[in-house]
C-alpha cells in the first residue's frame, strides 16, 4: 500500500532527549558559542552591578578554567599536528601498593593519555545537529593498519573517496598500490596529478591492462609505419615480469594462483601440471642464478615445449645440473611421463607418439594463461628486465595504479590478470616476514625492510572481480609489515561469487574499520552493516492520543515514554545518502560522515599532459663486474643507514662537496633548453637523442683533456676521434 510522505513521521521527532537537566545544561555551556555568550553576561553584571564584582569575578574564572580544563574528544582521534594528549587513545597498567609495612595492599588502574597521533584524514562529520557538522574525522597510524572494508552502490562515489585515501599517503611522503578493478583511466590520470601536485609524479608507475579492444596487429602494422611518418608508437603502460626472481616455490605459487580451477576428474591432470611446472622452475631458477639465463614468461613457454624440457633432463643426467634441480624433471620423465624411454632421449624421432599427447594434456593447462601474458599483453611482460617490480614498490613508497579490463575480456580472465598483481603483492609480503629464529633481536625481530612511521595503503577496488585465494592472510598479516589494506566492493554478494568466496567472512572480519556509502542491496551488505554499527538503547513516546475540540480533532504526544531498541542504522538512511556521504563505524562508533573529496581542478591536471616513466633495460649489477679498486664493506651498512636517517630525522642537510661533472652539467643545460622551447614540442625520442649527443661530445673532450669520469679508477686509452653529430 502507499503511504502518503506527508503521513510518515519522522523518527527523529518520537525520541526524547531523558538527560538529567544538569547535563543538557553542561553539554550546552561547555560549547564555544554559549560559552562566549554567557561571559559576555558575566561582563555586563560586572558593569552593571559593580558591588558584585567578587561574585562576578570567581564565576568567570570557574567558567574560563572548566572550559579550557574540559577534555574536548574528536569523532575518532585528535590530529597530530594539533599536539597535546589524546583522551580517546590511552593504554592502562595495574599499580601494586601497600600502606602501614604491606599490611593492607591494594591495586589500582592507571590510564596513561596517549600523544595526538591523528595522521588518516576520512573526512567531515555530517551530523543532524549543525553545531556539530563540519568536525573532521581522523585516524592515528595504529588505526590505519586495521584495516578499511569500503562498500557502496553504483554512484555513492567510492572512486573519490578511495582517491582520498590514496592522497593521504602521497601527504606521508609513503606510498600506495591501487588496483582498479573497473578498469577506468580516472584513477591513473587522477594519481600522476595528485603525483606531480606534490613533486612525487617520478615515483608513479601503471600497469595498463586495458587495450580498448583494438587490434593488435593494426598496432604492429603502426608500428611498422612510424619509421616513415615520424611518429612513435608507445605502449600505455610500464612492464612487468613477475617471474624475474623469487625461489622456484614462489613462482610456483605464482602460477598456480592465476590457472583456472580445475573440477571432477580435472583436478587429477591440473596437480600432475602444477608437478611438472614446479620441475621446470627448479631448473631455471639455478640456470638463473648461474646467470646463464633470465626467467620469463616467453622463457617458460619455450621450455614448457617437450623437445626444449628434454634438453635440461639431459643436463642434469649429464651432470650440469645438481640433484636438488634434476631430481624433478628426472621424475616427471621416468615415472610422471607414460610412453618416456629414457634411452631414447636423445633421438626425438623415436619417441612414442603417447608421450607427445600425454605431455600437451599437461601443457595445455597453462596454454591460455601464457597466449593471455604473452601474445594479448606482450607490451606488459615481453621484457627481460621490467620497470614494475613489486618488492621494490612495496618497500620504497612507489605509488603503482594496475588496471584491470572488466568488460574486454572473459570474467575469467580478468580474474587471473587480478590474481596475478594479487598474488604477487602477497607473495612480497610473505618473502618480508623472514624466516630466521636464531640471532639476537636486531637480526631476527627488527628486520622488517621499513620502519617508517606511516602505513603503506595497498587499495583494491571493485575487489570482487579478482577476489583470490589467500587475500584474507594478507588482510591478517599486512598490520606486521606497516601495510594498510583496504578492499573496496558494491555488495558482499560479489565478494561470495568470486572463486576465494569461502575467504570473504575472514577479509570482513579483518577490517577494523568499515565505511558504508549509499546502499541499494537490502541482503548482505546491508545486514553487514547493520550488524557491525549494532543497536542502541532509547526512550520514545509510545503514540499520539486524540483530543476534540470544537471544530476540528487534534492529536497530541503521549505522556507516557518508554525505552526501545533501534538499530543504529537503517536501511532508508542508506538509501537516501548523497555521493561521498556514508556511515563510518569504528570500534562502539557509528559516525555519519562525508568522505575527504579532492575536486577536479586539483586533481585532474588540464594544462600539464601526463606522462608514464619509461625506463631503460639494464641487467642485474654483478660483483664481478665492479672495478678492481672497489672494497666491499663489512658491518657498515646500519651505520649508514643511521646516518641518512639522523639526517632525515633533523631535516638538517648535510655538507656535500661540490660535484664538478662537466658530462651532467651539459645534459642539465641542453634539457633547459629544450623546456624553453615554445614554438613546438620535443618528443621523447628526440629529447632522448639531443641529450645523448650532448653527453657523448662532452665525454670526447673529456677525454681528449685526460680527464677521466668519476665512475673510473683508472684513465683508459683515448677513444677515436669522431664527427661532431648536431
Amino acid at each position: 500500500m502507499y503511504i502518503n510522505p506527508d503521513h510518515e513521521i519522522d523518527t527523529s521527532a518520537l525520541t526524547r532527549d531523558t538527560r538529567t537537566a544538569t547535563a543538557r545544561l553542561s553539554a550546552q555551556l561547555y560549547r564555544p558559542v554559549p560559552c562566549a555568550a554567557l561571559l559576555l553576561l558575566l561582563l555586563a553584571g560586572q558593569l552593571f552591578l559593580a558591588a558584585l564584582w567578587p561574585i562576578w569575578t570567581m564565576a568567570t574564572l570557574w567558567l574560563v578554567t572548566n572550559f579550557n580544563e574540559r577534555p574536548y574528544l574528536m569523532p575518532f582521534r585528535r590530529p597530530k599536528d594539533v599536539g597535546g594528549t589524546d583522551p580517546s587513545d590511552y593504554q592502562e597498567r595495574i599499580e601494586s601498593s601497600s600502606w602501614l609495612f604491606g599490611l593492607f595492599p591494594t591495586t589500582r588502574t592507571v590510564r596513561t593519555l596517549m600523544l595526538a597521533g591523528g595522521i588518516f584524514f576520512a573526512g567531515y562529520l555530517c551530523a543532524r545537529d549543525i553545531r556539530e557538522r563540519g568536525r573532521e574525522l581522523w585516524f592515528n597510524s595504529s588505526d590505519c593498519r586495521t584495516h578499511l572494508f569500503l562498500a557502496g552502490t553504483t554512484g555513492g562515489g567510492k572512486t573519490e573517496t578511495l582517491l582520498g585515501i590514496a592522497y593521504n599517503t602521497l601527504c606521508w611522503g609513503s606510498g600506495t598500490v591501487f588496483g582498479d578493478g573497473k578498469g577506468s583511466a580516472t584513477v591513473p590520470f587522477s594519481l600522476w596529478s595528485l603525483c606531480r601536485r606534490l613533486g612525487r609524479e617520478d615515483d608513479f608507475l601503471v600497469v595498463n591492462f586495458l587495450t580498448g579492444g583494438v587490434d593488435p596487429f593494426q598496432k604492429m602494422v603502426e608500428r611498422e609505419k612510424s619509421g616513415s611518418d615520424g611518429l612513435v608508437h608507445l605502449a600505455q603502460s610500464n612492464t612487468m615480469n613477475p617471474f624475474g626472481d623469487g625461489a622456484a616455490d614462489f613462482l610456483l605459487q605464482l602460477v598456480a594462483s592465476i590457472i583456472p580451477k580445475a573440477s571432477g576428474e580435472s583436478v587429477k591432470w591440473q596437480q600432475k601440471a602444477i608437478t611438472l611446472m614446479d620441475a621446470l622452475f627448479r631448473a631455471l631458477c639455478y640456470k638463473r642464478a648461474r646467470g646463464e639465463i633470465d626467467i620469463s614468461v616467453p622463457v617458460i613457454r619455450h621450455y614448457l615445449a617437450l623437445n626444449n624440457l628434454v634438453q635440461l633432463y639431459l643436463e642434469g643426467r649429464a651432470g650440469q645440473l645438481p640433484e636438488l634441480a634434476y631430481l624433478p624433471i628426472k621424475a616427471y620423465f621416468e615415472t610422471g611421463l607414460p610412453g618416456f624411454r629414457p634411452e631414447l632421449a636423445e633421438e626425438p624421432d623415436q619417441w612414442d607418439k603417447e608421450v607427445f599427447n600425454q605431455h600437451g594434456y599437461l601443457t595445455g593447462e597453462f596454454s591460455r594463461i601464457l597466449s593471455l601474458l604473452i601474445d594479448t599483453y606482450g607490451y606488459i611482460f615481453l621484457d627481460r628486465y621490467p620497470e614494475v617490480d613489486v618488492p621494490d614498490v612495496l618497500q620504497n613508497g612507489r605509488i603503482l595504479a594496475v588496471m584491470i579490463p572488466p568488460l574486454e575480456k572473459s570474467p575469467a580472465e580478468a580474474a587471473a590478470l587480478g590474481k596475478l598483481y594479487a598474488s604477487q603483492v602477497r607473495l612480497s609480503m610473505a618473502r618480508d616476514l623472514g624466516h630466521r629464529l636464531e640471532g639476537r633481536k636486531a637480526d631476527v625481530l627488527d628486520t622488517n625492510p621499513t620502519n617508517a612511521p606511516h602505513p603503506y595503503i595497498i587499495i583494491n577496488d571493485e575487489l570482487a572481480n579478482y577476489f583470490a585465494e589467500g587475500m584474507a592472510t594478507m588482510f591478517a598479516q599486512a598490520r606486521e609489515l606497516n601495510y594498510m589494506m583496504v578492499a573496496s566492493v558494491q555488495d558482499v554478494q560479489g565478494l561470495k561469487r568470486s572463486d576465494a568466496g569461502a575467504e570473504s567472512a575472514s577479509v570482513i572480519a579483518n577490517t577494523k574499520i568499515k565505511w558504508t556509502l549509499a546502499l541499494e542491496d537490502p541482503a548482505d551488505t546491508f545486514d553487514l552493516f547493520r550488524k557491525a554499527a549494532g543497536e542502541s538503547c532509547v526512550s520514545a513516546v509510545n503514540g499520539h492520543q486524540a483530543v476534540a475540540g470544537n471544530f476540528s480533532m487534534s492529536f497530541t504526544v503521549k505522556d507516557d515514554i518508554s525505552v526501545e531498541k533501534h538499530d543504529r542504522i537503517g536501511l532508508d538512511d542508506l538509501k537516501k545518502l548523497s555521493a561521498g556521504e556514508g556511515y563510518l563505524i569504528f570500534k562502539d562508533k557509528v559516525v555519519p560522515c562525508v568522505s575527504f573529496h579532492i575536486p577536479d581542478i586539483d586533481k585532474k591536471s588540464e594544462r600539464l599532459p601526463m606522462h608514464i616513466n619509461r625506463f631503460i633495460q639494464l641487467s642485474a649489477p654483478r660483483i664481478e663486474r665492479m672495478p678492481s679498486s672497489a672494497k666491499r664493506l663489512h658491518g657498515t651498512e646500519r651505520a649508514l643507514a643511521d646516518n641518512i636517517l639522523s639526517q632525515l630525522t633533523l631535516c638538517d642537510a648535510p655538507l656535500y662537496p661540490k660535484l664538478d661533472d662537466p658530462i651532467l652539467a651539459s645534459i642539465k643545460a641542453a634539457a633547459s633548453h629544450m623546456n624553453e622551447i615554445e614554438r613546438f614540442q620535443v618528443t621523447p625520442v628526440e629529447r632522448g637523442i639531443v641529450l645523448f649527443q650532448a653527453a657523448r661530445r662532452v665525454l670526447n673532450e673529456v677525454h681528449q683533456s685526460g680527464r677521466a669520469p668519476y665512475w673510473h679508477h683508472e684513465c683508459g686509452p683515448e677513444p677515436e676521434p669522431e664527427d661532431e653529430v648536431y
